[in-house]
């Protein structure tokens, strides 16, 4: 079973990566997620696209409090679905040397560990390794292929500027000169049967990054239009410092799958998926889990956002939408 960790910061566009490669490959395959916090948003969508087993691991990190589990869940997957490949997702706040330590101790002659793939949004790659440095740079450290997942058409003089400070980080990576939806199968089959097969492994230094989160379950909100005033209020700093949300929500008669990161909010209809399960998370500091949740609990907004957010007033003077 060959292992390929794709890593990547919050909302650097992980598994919109990893549906691609599903799509490109015809390998039997399994997908073994880390999401941060207790949700399986990323893990719903990967499922209802291309029906791969995904297994996920919740509630900590693998790259420090869940690396117990990580080594028993990739000898299971061995024993039990013993796919083709096996594609390890961490969390977006992982230290990706830390993966590659623990995956290295198990690899034997059934478990291969392929050179990592890391995943990088252009527009907030400046802010991330400004405000994220230790994380993001050994993500890009210990990584042998750099992707850019948006802008699809990144402008040339960002783009010339984000790989110089990649190489200058890791003069040995790979940067894709495009978007990988512009790539051929050849490029697609070298991630998955590569001819250098090197993998660095981290030395422990970089333990990841502390940050809080809350996830709301059984949620709804009475449209799309209330749902979007809601993240909009996620931007404005409403329920604290939130680095990333992200999540699958009812909104009136439809369902939504909503993504916030680093100042923008992406929304899409997903009503045709069968089976999915309400829930969103929220990844920062100093988050008001009370106002989130009552926010996605409420079939009522006030005519006031500042009402609202401190609570329904006595007055009772609340709007449905």
């Amino acid at each position: 079973m060959k292992v390929l960790v794709v890593s990547g910061f919050l909302g650097a566009g992980k598994t919109t990566f990893i549906r691609k490669l599903i799509s490109r490959s015809t390998e039997r395959l399994a997908v073994l997620e880390n999401e941060f916090g207790r949700t399986d948003v990323d893990g719903q969508i990967i499922s209802a696209d291309s029906g791969a087993d995904v297994i996920d691991l919740r509630e900590g990190c693998v790259c420090c409090t869940k690396s117990s589990e990580l080594h028993a869940s990739v000898i299971t997957i061995e024993n039990t679905v013993s796919p083709d490949l096996l594609i390890v997702e961490p969390s977006g706040v992982g230290a990706l040397g830390n993966v590659l330590r623990i995956l290295k101790k198990i690899e034997y002659e059934r478990i291969s560990v392929l050179p990592p793939v890391t995943v990088v949004d252009a527009e907030s790659f400046y802010q991330n390794m400004n405000l994220f440095h230790d994380v993001c740079a050994d993500q890009l450290r210990y990584s042998s292929t750099v992707v850019i997942s948006r802008p699809e058409h990144p402008d040339p003089e960002l783009f010339a500027g984000i790989r110089d400070e990649i190489l200058k980080i890791n003069p040995e990576a790979k940067v894709l000169d495009r978007h990988y939806s512009e790539c051929s199968d050849e490029w697609w089959n070298g991630l998955i049967n590569p001819h250098d097969g090197t993998v660095m492994s981290g030395d422990g230094e970089c333990e990841g990054l502390q940050l809080d989160s809350i996830t709301v379950r059984n949620c709804s909100v009475p449209s799309p239009g209330a749902l979007l005033w809601i993240l909009e209020s996620v931007l404005r700093g409403e329920f604290g410092f939130i680095v990333r949300a992200k999540g699958i929500i009812p909104a009136g008669q439809d369902w939504i799958r909503f993504d916030v990161v680093n100042g923008r909010v992406s929304v899409e209809g997903c009503g045709g998926e069968k089976g999915l399960t309400a829930e969103c998370v929220f990844i920062g500091r100093n988050i008001d889990r009370q106002k989130i949740s009552d926010c996605l609990r409420s079939q009522y907004l006030v005519e006031s956002p500042f009402d609202f957010l401190s609570g329904m007033n006595a007055a009772g003077r609340s709007v449905r939408f």
